[in-house]
């Protein structure tokens, strides 16, 4: 049976390696100025991603890789599931800490690398850092940030896109690129806003935390909770 709606995510196991991998080819790819490198981590990156969520012969298929790398929970290797949205203070950094250590990394390198960068580069060189830098501190910010803040993390997503519209032009001494800035704030806005706003089901097993996530109504994600716990409690 195929649980409508829900989505596993790429915060843990391979395809949490792959998503890492993905983010040094990237960073790689804006260091040697190497567009294969660029090419494949974002490969690795929607390669990562989870597409589908099933229930077969009592046993949880979390599809990922397109759906060619399968991974099986058995109801003997579930311990726990968690909604976040539903627990107070409901944090995805606390349970999928790898995650936020590869952004911490990713921020970290792309700052050192935006103001090390000397002038009269391609505009290119320091759109692709700062975005980096952007992203990765409102996704940060928004992992770190209680569930249901969704207005607050928006504002402060808004305010850390103004601070890049002016380090880029601190860079570039260019008004013709804050309209660059202003499309990124767009796709920023979006990823975060779909972060908060997704239901979040954490799955606590023998071989470690998976994350499943579902913007569907709350009828269908009701429905896969109830299948899942159904496989749970089999004997």
């Amino acid at each position: 049976m195929k649980l409508e709606g829900i989505r596993p995510s790429n915060f843990s196991g391979v395809p949490a390696l792959m998503a890492i991998s993905a983010l040094v080819m990237i960073l790689g790819g804006i260091e040697f100025s190497s567009l294969w490198m660029g090419i494949t981590g974002w490969a690795l990156i929607f390669a990562s991603w989870g597409v589908s969520a099933k229930i077969e012969n009592k046993t949880l298929v979390l599809k990922y890789a397109f759906g060619l790398l399968p991974i099986k929970l058995r109801a003997e290797d579930i311990d726990e599931v968690l909604i976040l949205n539903r627990v107070e203070r409901g944090v995805l950094l606390r349970h999928f800490p790898i995650i936020g250590i590869a952004y911490i990394g990713a921020l970290v390198y792309a700052s050192c690398r935006y103001f090390t960068f000397p002038e009269n580069l391609l505009p290119g060189y320091y759109l692709g850092a700062l975005g980096i830098i952007v992203i990765s501190s409102s996704v940060l910010l928004s992992m770190a940030v209680p569930t249901g803040k969704t207005r607050h993390k928006l504002l402060a997503t808004v305010a850390i896109s103004i601070a890049g519209a002016f380090l880029l032009w601190l860079k570039t001494r260019k008004a013709e690129m804050i309209p660059m800035i202003a499309v990124l704030a767009m796709i920023t806005l979006l990823i975060v806003y779909d972060i908060d706003t997704e239901d979040h089901i954490v799955l606590k097993t023998k071989k470690g935390k998976y994350l499943l996530t579902s913007n569907a109504p709350r009828d269908k994600v009701e429905r896969a909770i109830k299948a899942i716990m159904e496989v749970l409690s089999d004997d």
